[in-house]
């Protein structure tokens, strides 16, 4: 196994890999040592640059540690990445045990998601690594599909997407991009920290207080407060209907990619635009 010889030849010896996720990315962890691999699964499929997006997520979670947000650390045991294994792209990061965050602390998920929006406003990109905003990536998902969708799907789509893509109005900076729910956890001594920075784009704010007001409202409206928006007003709504055209292009690449399952999903994800 390519991570297990890479871990070998600097020293670090696996002997149970375990796989964590095998969704949007593939995820393991190297035990016993505290080392978790991330590589580009379903979201290689539908990007030009897998190795762009794990270099944005090591950038991040470098810059949140520097200021103190708890966040999953690059590794300090393997060289972090991006690094070229056979074919796959693959970042090394540290293994954080995290316990799900339940409704009850939603407002706390969404303070700590107010408070990473304030610190990647301070990120300087002296890499170039963060050049293209939420529009941009969904072109080149679209890109992507375009041969591998019915033609009337793939039409609108596109379409979709040229409604609820406007331009940007507001000031630009780094983004999560994905902040919800399953991308949130707690440490055990309590901190809640937020992961997965691998979708993370240079776009408006709005675009992860509108992700995750769409998918979890408590944590939405407690992020919102934080940075004085109007949950209900009619900027964040513009930003709410540019999630659903994201997701529903994704919804394809991912029965595309993984099958029959995801199917009811994406179908509804078509039909809801077609209504």
């Amino acid at each position: 196994m390519a991570l297990v010889a890479f871990a070998s030849g600097h020293g670090v010896k696996v002997e149970t890999p375990t796989v964590l996720s095998d969704t949007s990315n593939l995820v393991v962890q190297l035990a016993p040592a505290p080392i978790v691999a991330r590589i580009p699964n379903v979201t290689a499929a539908g990007r030009d640059r897998p190795e762009v997006s794990l270099g944005r997520e090591l950038a991040i979670c470098s810059h949140l540690d520097r200021l103190g947000i708890p966040t999953t650390r690059p590794s300090a045991e393997l060289p972090p990445g991006p690094h070229r294994l056979g074919d796959r792209w693959v970042s090394f990061v540290e293994f954080t045990e995290l316990e799900p965050v339940h409704d009850d602390a939603a407002g706390q998920a969404g303070e700590r998601l107010a408070d990473v929006i304030g610190a990647l406003a301070t990120l300087d990109d002296e890499g170039g690594l963060f050049d293209r905003s939420l529009r941009d990536e969904a072109e080149v998902v679209l890109a992507r599909l375009d041969g591998r969708l019915a033609s009337d799907d793939h039409r609108l789509l596109v379409e979709w997407a040229a409604e609820a893509f406007v331009a940007n109005q507001g000031d630009s900076q780094p983004v999560h991009a994905d902040p919800h729910r399953r991308n949130v956890g707690r440490r055990s001594d309590g901190e809640v920290v937020w992961f997965d920075f691998d979708d993370a784009v240079y776009d408006s704010p709005f675009v992860d207080l509108a992700t995750l007001q769409r998918s979890w409202p408590e944590a939405g409206a407690a992020a919102c407060a934080r940075l004085g928006v109007d949950p209900g007003g009619p900027e964040l709504a513009r930003y709410i209907e540019q999630r659903a055209a994201w997701g529903g292009i994704w919804a394809q690449m991912f029965v595309l990619e993984l099958g029959e399952e995801y199917r009811a999903g994406a179908a509804a994800a078509l039909d809801g635009r077609r209504q």
